[in-house]
């Protein structure tokens, strides 16, 4: 809901405050990488066909999407490490929705394996350009995921879990199955109802299929509504490394795919919640690994 009061941004300011303490100690009690992990930097462009709006409206015709990319990752035998950025224009060009349509997002953590146990769990702040550069922020900014699992037994591939996320909307807590299998065939992961991806042997070839889904803090182009940005859709990828890299070359990977029943809800300042389903859309990418 929109609220423009001054007691709402004093109590929204003071809850981020508070989230980063949370934040940085849940980084420094984080379970170290294991010894001789290795590392990767990454670069990432996406890019998408131009979506159709759900109604015909002169003023906006089309919504056009793209993401640039960038991180850093540590993985080791038992366990990984990342942080990641992304910047995706979102450009909506219809009412007055209240954001700018400028969406960054920084997130940091990995998976630890201990036994029967695994855990995955990220997190960081994402929101709209002009909170960023005025530095006017509210509680929304604060973002992240979580999912516990453990196995059957200590010889199954199967592990039973729960995760809470933003890829179905708000956020909520699913149960998760998860099931994890290489064969000469290459490797399998299905983890319920969020993901199945399968890597051809030597991970020359890549299929993936994926529930996304997040939150964006936003504010209007005149700082004084908060709100939130939801977008979530069904992301469906296939990709090719076209070159292995060698010294100073980066790996290069190319990829298309199809996002399906993609979903956008913001406050709009003349109309109120908007819950728009922007239908499907392909997209090509290209990653550097190096």
């Amino acid at each position: 809901m929109v609220n423009t009061g001054r007691w709402y941004r004093i109590r929204s300011l003071a809850g981020f405050r508070l989230a980063l303490p949370a934040l940085f100690l849940s980084a420094v009690i984080a379970p170290p990488p294991v010894a001789q992990a290795s590392t990767n930097v990454y670069l990432l462009y996406r890019h998408w066909q131009p979506y159709d709006w759900p109604v015909n409206l002169p003023s906006a015709n089309e919504l056009t999407r793209s993401q640039r990319g960038l991180g850093w990752q540590k993985q080791g035998a038992a366990s990984s490490f990342g942080i990641d950025y992304d910047y995706q224009p979102l450009r909506i060009r219809t009412g007055d929705p209240a954001h700018n349509g400028h969406l960054h997002r920084l997130t940091f953590g990995g998976e630890w394996q201990h036994q029967l146990y695994r855990l995955e769990a990220r997190a960081g702040v994402a929101g709209t350009s002009n909170m960023f550069k005025y530095q006017d922020i509210h509680s929304d900014v604060v973002n992240g995921r979580l999912a516990l699992f453990r196995a059957l037994d200590e010889t199954s591939d199967v592990s039973l879990g729960i995760g809470g996320d933003h890829r179905f909307g708000s956020f909520r807590w699913l149960p998760r199955v998860r099931w994890q299998q290489s064969d000469e065939h290459g490797q399998w992961l299905v983890d319920l109802p969020v993901l199945l991806q399968w890597q051809s042997p030597g991970q020359l070839w890549e299929f993936r299929t994926e529930r996304n889904g997040d939150r964006w803090a936003t504010l209007d182009k005149a700082r004084e509504v908060e709100s939130a940005l939801y977008l979530q859709e069904w992301r469906t990828e296939l990709t090719y490394r076209i070159h292995e890299g060698r010294g100073s070359w980066p790996a290069v990977v190319v990829g298309i795919g199809a996002s399906v029943d993609t979903r956008v809800r913001y406050e709009d300042l003349d109309t109120g919640t908007a819950n728009l389903s922007l239908g499907d859309a392909l997209f090509g990418s290209l990653r550097l690994d190096w």
